[in-house]
């Protein structure tokens, strides 16, 4: 038995009949999918809180009338109704939110299809590069002496520029590697005095 609109609102409080306006066809497209999760959970909690209520109900009417069933329509019809109408309403969220799961994977799947073939294309495109880079090698390695071959490595004009550079490049590595070694001694001599 589908709930319409007229009786959800007479049904529900004002948080309840929002829940059940959110999960209505028109509405429940425009869920981010956070938010169809955070309503999925809360539509969970209101119908197994008017489940419980309405099996209590059944079993104090039962308790006290001695009947088999336990109906008592008069008192319990409006429990048993607002329980099904959240069992619908979380029944249309699910839904919504297997079609956006669906969608994803769709696209991750696509994605990953899109990724995989770039990188068989990637995979045979240097195979066929190989040659040109092969003889561009061949032609750095024999320069015509060991000046020509520092100038053009570094980019300038004459030798002793180059040289004069290449002085600089080692003093600057060298003096990191000093200034961690003794750094790392003054933690040893401080670590040692510590544990005196």
């Amino acid at each position: 038995m589908s709930v319409n609109v007229n009786q959800a609102r007479a049904l529900c409080t004002t948080t309840e009949f929002a829940l059940y306006e959110a999960s209505r066809p028109e509405n429940v497209k425009q869920h981010s999918p956070a938010m169809l999760k955070s309503k999925i959970r809360r539509a969970r909690a209101v119908r197994d809180k008017y489940q419980d209520l309405y099996k209590r109900q059944r079993l104090s009417t039962r308790a006290r009338t001695g009947s088999k069933k336990g109906n008592f329509p008069e008192r319990n019809a409006r429990t048993e109704q607002k329980a099904k109408l959240f069992a619908e309403v979380l029944e249309r969220l699910q839904k919504q939110d297997d079609r956006l799961s669906a969608a994803a994977a769709k696209a991750e799947a696509k994605a990953k299809a899109r990724s995989k073939a770039q990188a068989s294309a990637k995979a045979k495109a240097p195979a066929k590069k190989k040659a040109p880079a092969k003889t561009r090698a061949r032609a750095k390695a024999a320069p015509a002496s060991k000046k020509a071959a520092a100038k053009r490595k570094a980019g300038y004009v004459s030798g002793a520029a180059a040289s004069a550079n290449q002085r600089q490049q080692l003093r600057k590595t060298r003096s990191k590697a000093v200034a961690g070694h003794t750094r790392s001694a003054g933690k040893r001599s401080q670590a040692r005095r510590d544990s005196r």
